[in-house]
């Protein structure tokens, strides 16, 4: 009987161990699953950290290259008026990728210090914005505001004399010589207006030389550190005959708005004279580019 009972409790002793090592079993099982479970959240977390340092390296690269190329465009290395050099030549030059080089160029794009014109190259165009931003924002950029694709057709530049009427307007002598710029504006590649610019010929040294199908006048102004403190709109109505209804793609006589815009800066007195002859459905772009506290003249006149 003793006998018998001894082994009933060898038996047990044995079942419980076997249930002991089984549970060992379990909890290292599970202990190692959980190891590999956290191994494979750390390495996720490492590769992470990894993209995101090689991320952050990459934009501290392009930022770097933008200091650069707006250091080297306030110290005259690539002047105002000029072309950029290629993206490949600066990639090479600097030794980065064409990548960075686009990223710091579209930076200096949307800040107003370089431009691009298809087919052309990048531009450059200013250290910083000009006041003349302040009071009147440029036809291509009120045109492109309004969904429209803005181009120009110079028409006409070159010095010409003053003359009673415009010494008066620009208050100048009548032997002034001015510098005369005609140009065709359009949007969506049709016909909005027509401009004609006079500017002191002496004003802006080499203005020969400025490509005013790339450069507006503001540009001009802004490179020449020539600040606009005001700018006054008159407006008018006319009609358009012979060259001028041919440019516009209207008939003999179609009437149209005339607007005469006088720009003016605290140094230099009156600097520009324009008349633009405007047709009459985007007079509207002309009179939203005057805005806080410049002045506009509106006056009605038969047609």
């Amino acid at each position: 009987m003793q006998r018998k009972q001894i082994q009933g409790e060898q038996r047990q002793d044995k079942q419980i161990q076997g249930e002991q090592i089984q549970d060992k079993q379990i909890q290292d099982k599970q202990i190692q699953d959980k190891q590999i479970q956290d191994k494979q959240i750390q390495d996720k977390q490492i590769q992470g950290k990894q993209r995101q340092s090689t991320q952050t390296q990459r934009l501290t690269k392009s930022e770097a290259f933008t200091q650069t190329l707006k250091r080297n465009i306030q110290e005259g290395t690539y002047p105002y008026g000029t072309a950029l050099p290629a993206e490949r030549e600066l990639a090479e030059n600097f030794g980065l990728n064409r990548s960075t080089v686009r990223a710091a160029i579209q930076t200096l794009v949307e800040e107003g210090l370089l431009k691009k014109v298809q087919g052309k190259g990048t531009f450059v165009m200013r250290h910083a914005r000009d006041n003349a931003y302040t009071h009147f924002r440029g036809m291509s950029e009120l045109l492109k505001n309004h969904g429209y694709v803005p181009s120009s057709r110079i028409l006409y530049t070159g010095p010409t004399p003053a003359g009673y009427k415009l010494s008066h307007l620009l208050q100048v002598g009548e032997d002034t010589v001015l510098y005369r710029i005609m140009r065709l504006r359009l949007g969506n590649g049709l016909p909005v207006s027509i401009e004609n610019t006079f500017v002191p010929y002496e004003l802006i040294p080499d203005i020969e030389d400025i490509d005013f199908q790339i450069y507006s006048l503001y540009d001009a102004f802004a490179m020449n550190s020539l600040r606009i403190a005001g700018i006054q709109q008159v407006f008018s109505t006319t009609r358009v005959r012979n060259s001028e209804a041919k440019y516009l793609n209207a008939e003999n006589g179609s009437p149209v708005v005339s607007i005469a815009i006088t720009s003016a800066s605290e140094e230099n007195g009156i600097i520009e004279y324009t008349n633009a002859l405007v047709l009459p459905e985007f007079c509207k772009f002309y009179s939203d580019g005057v805005i806080q506290d410049s002045k506009l003249n509106v006056y009605a006149q038969s047609i």
